[in-house]
Parts: structure tokens; C-alpha cells; sequence
């Protein structure tokens, strides 16, 4: 039997989180979901690296999604979301792909496709 994929989604906002957790899960992905990008950071600390890193840009308070996917972007593949324009995530480079807000299922898909 094959392994599943595991993804460490990282989104403050929690309906979003949600959405997109249950569309991975239906897409076959093991998801754990972070609210910050302080919590994901435990969560990496203490379990073994997922197969894939999908965060959010823009969180409240001090979370920072671009320090977290520079910071493990070496280390595993990256896919980074924001509402912000495309042209302001040309530091994403390697491993690192860029889903522009709101996305679909489709898109979704292909972004994980490329990724993995």
C-alpha cells in the first residue's frame, strides 16, 4: 500500500483552513493544519518534515508566512498563497510555487501536481 502525502497547511483564517484542509483530505493528502505560522513551527519541530509546505503570506499578529517558507523552502517543497499580486512573489524561487487567492480545487490540484 502506498504512503500518503503528508501537508503542513499553515492559514490564519479559520474557514479557510477548513475549506482547505477537507478539499486535500479529498484530494488523498494527510493534512495537518497550523493557525500561525509560531504553531507550525512547533508542529515541524516535533514531527518529522511533511512532504509538502503550503502557506499562507499574510497572517495577523507576527506570523509571517515568507520568513517560514524561506526558512524550510531548502528543505522541502513550498507552496505559498496571498491575495497579493504575483509580481510581489518573485523571491520564490527552487522549490517554491506561488497559488494566487482565491484558488479552486482545479488550480489546487495543479499546484500540488507541479510540486510533487
Amino acid at each position: 500500500m502506498a504512503t500518503q502525502r503528508t501537508i503542513l497547511l499553515v492559514e490564519d483564517e479559520p474557514m479557510i483552513r477548513d475549506v482547505t484542509t477537507w478539499t486535500l483530505e479529498d484530494l488523498g493528502y494527510v493534512v495537518h493544519a497550523a493557525a500561525s505560522r509560531e504553531e507550525a513551527e512547533k508542529w515541524l519541530a516535533e514531527n518529522d518534515a511533511p512532504d509538502l509546505l503550503f502557506t499562507d503570506m499574510r497572517m495577523k499578529g507576527e506570523s509571517d508566512g515568507r520568513e517560514l517558507a524561506e526558512r524550510y523552502g531548502k528543505d522541502m517543497p513550498v507552496l505559498v498563497t496571498s491575495g497579493e499580486a504575483a509580481a510581489q512573489h518573485t523571491w520564490l524561487g527552487g522549490n517554491m510555487r506561488y497559488l494566487p487567492k482565491p484558488y479552486d480545487r482545479k488550480s489546487l490540484r495543479v499546484a500540488l501536481d507541479a510540486l510533487l
